[in-house]
């Protein structure tokens, strides 16, 4: 049986906690990471109904979209729903992990599901993260090279924009001493060595770079590779928040709003003024996605696409873009059945199960 921490590794997987905002509690709310799973509960909040319903079908696992510790906690007691539903979990032995922002800005995150919803092509970050970019530089025998930079490649390296298998490289003399107790791939022990070695640069994005390393250990015939891991102020186009997209084909501002009240649990679509004119470009964001309206005019954006967004938003979008919002619960429901594919892709036979009590506290008339 698998561990709470074996079933969580399938979600960083694609999320890795390092994505998240630095405002984000992401990762594991209540319990123990290594305790055994008998089975998982995803809902988009840790409520006390989602809980009752974990406990009811055997779950001692829920993974939720909302952090239920996003603010301290000063006590645990019946006040707040936080507290009860934390207490609740404790008391019945139910591990809460949320995965909130990491998924978000995740390439194969939330924003790229609703991207897939309205099959957007030439995808890119609406507001790509920065300092998630590594250049790697090793240093290798040229009889080497082919295998360790496939290696690299297979691992996540070397990838830029719509682009794959990049790398520089250059040529030189490496000069080592191996010490009492080496096993040099080439030279003697106690001499100076030196030899034509070559500099393979490629560019690791930070959610591989631990892949990228167990790779080059493995392939690199040295028994102490030498390299070079330097962080980069460049900007990964595809992690970060929202994500911008074109539709292959221009369709109505009314074709565009029937599309996206046909989204999963989604009851209604508010927007601004019209402009009256076909969209092809389009920028979306899951959540309360308001505050990048700018960057959403700054695209080139007909339409921007996101959860919630504050009444001066639908000001501002006059004359620039068409705002719509679908509602901040709607836009973020998808989360379930991602984590729900990517658990299933790793344990193809476990019991992962939505919750049906997972609800909007937004009604609408």
């Amino acid at each position: 049986m698998p561990l709470h921490s074996d079933i969580v590794a399938s979600i960083e997987c694609i999320a890795p906690l390092s994505l998240q905002e630095k405002w984000d509690n992401s990762g594991w709310q209540v319990g123990d990471p290594s305790q055994e799973c008998k089975g998982v509960l995803l809902a988009v909040e840790a409520t006390e109904a989602t809980i009752q319903e974990a406990i009811a079908c055997g779950a001692n696992l829920l993974i939720t979209h909302h952090p239920i510790l996003f603010h301290p906690l000063k006590k645990i007691s019946t006040y707040s729903y936080q507290e009860r539903s934390v207490a609740l979990a404790i008391k019945n032995d139910i591990a809460i992990y949320a995965a909130h922002t990491n998924v978000d800005n995740a390439t194969l995150g939330i924003n790229k599901r609703l991207a897939d919803r309205l099959n957007l092509q030439n995808t890119r970050s609406l507001v790509p993260l920065l300092g998630q970019l590594y250049k790697l530089v090793v240093m290798l025998p040229p009889e080497a090279l082919e295998e360790v930079e496939q290696a690299l490649f297979l691992s996540g390296a070397g990838r830029l924009g719509n682009y794959d298998h990049c790398f520089f490289r250059t040529e030189g003399v490496g000069s080592f001493r191996p010490l009492e107790g080496a096993n040099p791939y080439s030279g003697k022990r106690g001499e100076i060595h030196r030899t034509e070695e070559v500099a393979l640069q490629v560019l690791v994005p930070q959610p591989s770079l631990s892949n990228v390393l167990k790779a080059l250990y493995s392939a690199h015939p040295y028994e102490e590779p030498a390299f070079d891991i330097i962080p980069l102020a460049n900007k990964d186009p595809h992690i970060g928040t929202g994500i911008v997209g074109e539709l292959a084909t221009p369709i109505t501002e009314e074709e565009m709003f029937a599309l996206l009240r046909g989204f999963d649990k989604v009851e209604r679509v508010a927007y601004s003024r019209p402009l009256g004119k076909p969209i092809r470009k389009v920028a979306l964001c899951g959540g309360s996605g308001g505050s990048f309206l700018s960057n959403a005019i700054a695209s080139g954006a007909d339409i921007y696409i996101t959860g919630e967004a504050k009444y001066n938003d639908f000001l501002d979008a006059q004359g620039h873009i068409l705002l719509a919002t679908i509602g901040h619960f709607e836009s973020e429901a998808i989360f379930c059945s991602l984590c729900k594919e990517h658990i299933l892709s790793n344990f193809a036979n476990f019991v992962v199960q939505i919750a049906k009590s997972d609800f909007n506290p937004v009604n609408y008339l």
